[in-house]
């Protein structure tokens, strides 16, 4: 038989503290390499959804234009911003250039919800026949401001304020803004004098 010198309870209770930290250094090591590890998988969409729950104020840049606004709508393929004078603004993913977060309110984040519009072709077919918009390209190479008339397979017939009629194809649209809607019901429900 060997001799095992035993540990003393305070030497025992020493290693069982060293491993136990061990442990917990060793734990919180694979739970930063886990998320870091899904942050490296997120799309644009993933993010975008990440910035409305937690009520993010993004300054997107297409090019020639700025926006800045919360985010307050995320679907497949665009992000809907609103500005501070609750203007919206609808970004096809593929027109960003660059998104800076210009600051956090968790107050202003929003819960997801079931995607509609779920894509930017959608959301203009939700406006076809409806309200004055501006459309502009990728980049901000052009913009015009008018209604939609029809959405179509591969593009959309515009009808300009000027009275032109545009056709432009969905793929060079990267921007639609809508100015915000005032709803005044106490004056709608009301007889008019």
């Amino acid at each position: 038989m060997d001799d095992v010198d035993p540990l003393s309870d305070t030497e025992f209770m020493a290693l069982a503290r060293r491993v136990r930290q061990t442990a917990g250094e060793e734990l919180a090591e694979i739970e930063y390499e886990t998320e870091r590890a899904e942050l490296k998988r997120q799309d644009l969409t993933a993010r975008a959804m990440q910035a409305m729950m937690e009520g993010e104020r993004w300054q997107v840049d297409l090019g020639a234009r700025v926006i800045d606004g919360i985010v307050v709508h995320v679907g497949q393929d665009f992000t809907g911003l609103q500005d501070r004078a609750g203007n919206l603004h609808d970004v096809a993913h593929r027109a960003i250039s660059l998104i800076r977060l210009a600051g956090r309110d968790t107050t202003q984040g929003r819960a997801p919800i079931t995607l509609r519009p779920a894509t930017f072709i959608a959301r203009l077919l939700g406006l076809e026949l409806q309200r004055e918009v501006e459309l502009a390209g990728n980049g901000g190479a052009w913009s015009v401001v008018g209604t939609i008339e029809s959405v179509n397979s591969d593009h959309v017939v515009f009808n300009e304020r000027n009275g032109e009629t545009a056709v432009i194809p969905v793929r060079s649209i990267g921007y639609l803004g809508r100015a915000a809607e005032r709803r005044d019901r106490v004056r709608r429900l009301r007889p008019p004098p």
